[in-house]
């Protein structure tokens, strides 16, 4: 069958994205608790539990973009890593929805999501999860 050889490109350059290995990364895929600035995430079921103890249910995409983050603390990644892992997709030239799942993450994470702490943006790299560091148990 006949293809376009942009399309076969961008397949590559996903599946090419989606095994680069980082060190701290196996380590953190085995943990079923991970545990960052008072939070906790449960790999499990999916849920953050808030320094306070309130539990809260994430949806695929924002677990999938936090677990990211937390895989690469204090390391900015960019839309177009995030997009390629998270979602398993090229970015369109005006995808929002990396920026989407951080604003939902930042309303559950900061005290203020209109001056956040913890996950902040990096001009021209991409967003960086501050923490000094991230537990597993």
């Amino acid at each position: 069958k006949p293809f376009d050889p942009r399309e076969l490109l961008a397949r590559i350059k996903v599946v090419l994205r989606r095994t680069q290995s980082f060190p701290d990364r196996a380590r953190l895929d085995e943990a079923t608790t991970l545990r960052f600035a008072g939070w906790r995430l449960d790999t499990a079921t999916r849920q953050l539990r808030s320094p306070a103890g309130l539990v809260i249910s994430l949806g695929n995409s924002d677990y999938r973009v936090l677990r990211l983050l937390l895989q690469h603390p204090n390391r900015p990644l960019s839309r177009d890593f995030l997009l390629g892992h998270a979602f398993d997709k090229e970015r369109a030239p005006f995808d929002r929805s990396i920026d989407v799942c951080i604003s939902r993450l930042r309303q559950h994470l900061e005290d203020d999501p209109r001056a956040p702490r913890l996950i902040r943006t990096v001009r021209n790299e991409g967003y960086a999860l501050t923490v000094e560091q991230v537990e597993q148990g």
